[in-house]
């Protein structure tokens, strides 16, 4: 066997092992250890992160991955939010969808592109005008897959008055 056959044989062994290795966690970190859930709230604004540690999403179905942040317009203002999440795809599509007071200002496909590990990451950002008062952010995780999951994900919800 030539050194480059060899080169290949060891290279696609780790290929293989990438999956396994990484774990439902979605890092190649075996000892990183997530943050449970945390919302920081400062000012006018809400930082959200978390690890979904591979919880399925349901096949054609929006499902809310944090529990919502409440912002308050003190006057007519705009809301904005931007969000990165991690999923392995199940080889279908996948989309991050930003919800306002329960209505979607923003859903956009992800694709299914992913190494040999499944996981890919998404990002979406979005704003909307809303009036004075209390509004609920929240993100929501739509599949196309019957073996999705969702792990890491970060959002960032403002008020800009």
């Amino acid at each position: 066997m030539t050194i480059s056959k060899i080169i290949v044989a060891f290279a696609a062994a780790g290929l293989v092992s990438t999956a396994a290795y990484a774990g439902p966690s979605g890092s190649p970190l075996k000892t990183m250890n997530h943050q449970p859930v945390q919302t920081l709230k400062q000012k006018n604004e809400a930082f959200v992160t978390g690890n979904g540690e591979s919880t399925s999403l349901p096949q054609f179905s929006f499902t809310p991955i944090d529990a919502g942040s409440v912002l308050n317009c003190k006057k007519a203002c705009v809301i904005s939010a931007e969000v990165t999440s991690q999923v392995a795809t199940g080889g279908a599509d996948w989309a991050i969808c930003i919800t306002v007071d329960g209505s979607d200002i923003e859903c956009q496909y992800q694709g299914i592109q992913s190494g040999p590990s499944g996981f890919v990451t998404g990002n979406a950002t979005a704003n909307a005008s809303a009036s004075a008062g209390n509004h609920t952010v929240q993100t929501e995780l739509y599949s196309e897959s019957t073996t999705g999951t969702y792990q890491y994900y970060a959002m960032h919800y403002a008020v800009h008055q």
